[in-house]
């Protein structure tokens, strides 16, 4: 459990008027500067216009990354680092494939989002899981979160107080991600879907970009500093992500800012896998006191309210933590995957 790692958080998932945003490139940049994040990932629906307008570098000390939210009948994935437009109108295996021979990263958006707000469900989960692999998942959406329980009948509380409607990463997503990561390692993020949505006639902003980013972020831990050259900080912000060396928090509870969790040994950190050989303790650091459940293969297997916690390894398994503020929860970590053998990924 490295103290050492540089420590950058970023909002993950926005939009603007490059397609369904209620504000431009611009306007999101401001708001993101207000809240004081390092890093914002902009995906707009199909297209990697902001980038071809030049706006993926730093904005004085924000750095703003555009990727492509690539929404097709299957379900949407982020797709990172990729070179060029994901074609949406292909399979989702086509799409995955895609991604991926471009080097990029796909992370699956809100895998199981599906709302009602009057009679029809609007779903939006992923239906593919058989199409191929994706480097990782959004555990939480903020929006989605908000959404499941929206009807408009309801939406004066909603829109007053969104974060009283916040209930937590869908169960069904995190039973999901519990069962990938026995076979892979897969990343968990943290996204706001943020599109800052306008209303005609109507003198309200529902989710303003600014109040977005200041709720469920992602948190990551990089070796070295950021150098301020966006091409080589891209790459870096981006590939320490899909290491998993980071933690989504609902930064809009409490923040997150200061939570370690690896091997007391120092080995191993959040993403890291290794083959399990003998005892492992390991530990986890919160910045405030919280109700903390490590999670092993998918069951809880202890439990304690504190700032600082270890547990004893004694077998092979994938071990994660979870936390909680008065039973709200607030923090997941990335695993740390104790292997009875590893094998090469490109062999899963």
């Amino acid at each position: 459990m490295s103290q050492d790692d540089i420590e950058y958080v970023g909002a993950i998932h926005a939009h603007s008027t490059y397609s369904d945003g209620g504000g431009t490139v611009d306007q999101v940049l401001s708001a993101a500067g207000e809240t004081g994040i390092d890093f914002l990932i902009l995906t707009d629906h199909n297209t990697l216009d902001a980038r071809e307008a030049g706006y993926e570098r730093w904005h004085d000390d924000l750095l703003l990354i555009v990727g492509d939210e690539v929404s097709s009948r299957h379900g949407h994935c982020l797709a990172l680092g990729t070179d060029t437009h994901v074609n949406h109108r292909q399979t989702a295996s086509s799409v995955l494939s895609d991604i991926s021979s471009q080097s990029g990263d796909a992370y699956i958006a809100h895998p199981h989002g599906r709302y009602r707000p009057l009679l029809m469900l609007r779903d939006h989960s992923w239906k593919a899981w058989d199409a191929g692999t994706f480097t990782g998942i959004e555990l939480w959406s903020y929006m989605f979160d908000w959404a499941t329980t929206f009807h408009y009948s309801r939406f004066l509380g909603h829109y007053n107080d969104p974060d009283a409607q916040i209930r937590g990463p869908a169960p069904e997503t995190i039973a999901k991600w519990d069962e990938l990561f026995q076979v892979r390692r897969v990343v968990a993020l943290g996204g706001v879907d943020a599109h800052a949505r306008k209303f005609p006639l109507l003198p309200i902003v529902v989710f303003p970009y600014r109040q977005s980013f200041q709720t469920v972020r992602t948190h990551i831990l990089c070796p070295t500093e950021l150098t301020k050259t966006a091409e080589v900080d891209i790459a870096t912000t981006l590939q320490t992500i899909s290491n998993g060396a980071c933690f989504l928090c609902f930064d809009g509870l409490a923040d997150g800012t200061g939570t370690r969790f690896g091997s007391t040994d120092g080995d191993l950190t959040m993403g890291e896998e290794a083959v399990y050989q003998d005892e492992t303790e390991l530990g986890i650091k919160l910045p405030r006191e919280a109700e903390i459940s490590m999670i092993k293969d998918g069951r809880a297997v202890d439990k304690v309210t504190a700032t600082e916690y270890t547990y004893r390894a004694c077998d092979a398994g994938v071990y994660r933590v979870e936390a909680r503020i008065s039973g709200r929860p607030w923090l997941f970590t990335n695993p740390i995957y104790l292997r009875r053998s590893l094998v090469d990924e490109k062999d899963k």
